[in-house]
């Protein structure tokens, strides 16, 4: 006898306006259950080292957002249940479900644009079939051409081409990868897909780095969500290691990027190796970059932002992705000003035309304020 026994679907987003039919949880994480279905015997077969109290708390504030008809997914996993039921807090679970109900939607819109896309295509196949009597000559992609077309397959052995000088004769780059365990499931989430923007922007780039993934628990789920969502990674020309940077480089040319560093970076050295902490922290915040740092005993400095940029709205703090960004750039102009550009302007100061004209602009980064005439 199973002692699950939720409303389980294979695809949830495309049976979410079907019936629902009952079966047992055999995959775990593989399969998907009604989330309205969720009792505190369910949780206890799911988490049985969970306290009681806690267990009957969950329940209570899922009864009480479902009756508030707030968002919420109405699908959810197995490993998901789990994750909500490891967060601390009310807030935190809330916050969680409203990313699961968001996720769940972009996964319908994405389902309902493909079958949109293959209707298309289908509609133009008949009209090119149907269309017997255009004997005169048709150009563009596909027909006739002047031009020469540049197929998908050409541009990736062109990227690859230049990953693979990058490791040969290019500077190294290093993404530590050791703070999944300070981070939540939608933290991770976060640090794959700005690690996935890292991997597109260095291979595009005209002289890339050789790219290397440190400290990577390679068992994790978290890695092969990474492995998952970034295309082809076996082809990726990626260094994926369990090692840690300091049995890959000489300490000496190891330099730790971190916000919280005492000194800040003054000029590019293209003979060091840069590490950039694969950290997404949405609230707590802390110096783990600095303290690891300081713990292998290696050289740690920040990016002079304040020298450069005159901050607006919103924190200082930057993604992986747009630190990532500014190093490539630096690498290739060694000018601050161009480097910054990748920061969004929603952080920028914006002046009017009274503070410039009178000279009271410093000598830094900012934007023209339009919205005042």
């Amino acid at each position: 006898m199973n002692q699950y026994s939720f409303a389980v679907h294979h695809n949830p987003c495309s049976l979410l306006h079907k019936s629902c039919s009952y079966y047992a949880v055999s995959e775990l994480g593989q399969k998907s259950f009604s989330f309205r279905s969720i009792n505190t015997h369910n949780l206890t077969n799911l988490i049985p080292d969970a306290e009681n109290n806690k267990i009957i708390n969950i329940i209570s504030e899922i009864e009480n957002v479902i009756a508030k008809q707030k968002r919420v997914p109405e699908f959810v996993t197995v490993d998901q249940v789990r994750q909500l039921c490891n967060l601390e807090s009310r807030t935190q679970r809330l916050e969680y479900l409203l990313f699961l109900f968001k996720k769940e939607k972009c996964k319908i819109a994405d389902a309902e644009k493909r079958a949109k896309k293959k209707q298309e295509r289908e509609l133009r196949r008949l009209e090119k079939t149907n269309d017997i009597k255009n004997i005169h000559l048709d150009y563009g992609l596909g027909r006739n051409s002047l031009l020469l077309s540049v197929r998908t397959h050409s541009m990736k052995k062109f990227y690859r081409k230049k990953l693979a000088n990058a490791i040969l004769f290019g500077e190294k780059i290093v993404l530590d990868l050791s703070y999944e365990s300070y981070m939540t499931e939608k933290e991770r989430k976060a640090c794959v897909s700005q690690l996935n923007l890292i991997y597109s922007a260095n291979r595009k780039n005209k002289d890339p780095f050789d790219l290397h993934f440190c400290n990577a628990k390679l068992s994790s789920n978290y890695i092969q969500y990474l492995k998952k969502c970034l295309p082809k990674f076996s082809d990726s020309l990626i260094s994926l290691t369990n090692k840690s940077y300091m049995d890959l480089f000489p300490n000496e040319k190891l330099v730790y990027l971190s916000p919280h560093a005492k000194e800040t970076l003054k000029e590019y050295d293209h003979s060091a190796v840069y590490i950039i902490g694969a950290f997404v922290d949405t609230v707590k915040r802390e110096h783990h970059s600095l303290h690891k740092a300081d713990r292998d005993e290696i050289k740690s400095y920040s990016l002079p932002l304040d020298d450069y940029i005159m901050w607006g709205a919103g924190t200082k703090s930057l993604t992986v992705n747009q630190v990532f960004e500014i190093m490539l750039v630096m690498k290739n102009t060694g000018d601050w000003r161009k480097a910054f550009a990748v920061i969004p302007n929603r952080k920028i100061r914006k002046l009017d035309k009274e503070q410039i004209a009178n000279n009271n602009v410093p000598d830094k980064i900012f934007l023209m304020n339009t919205s005042i005439k």
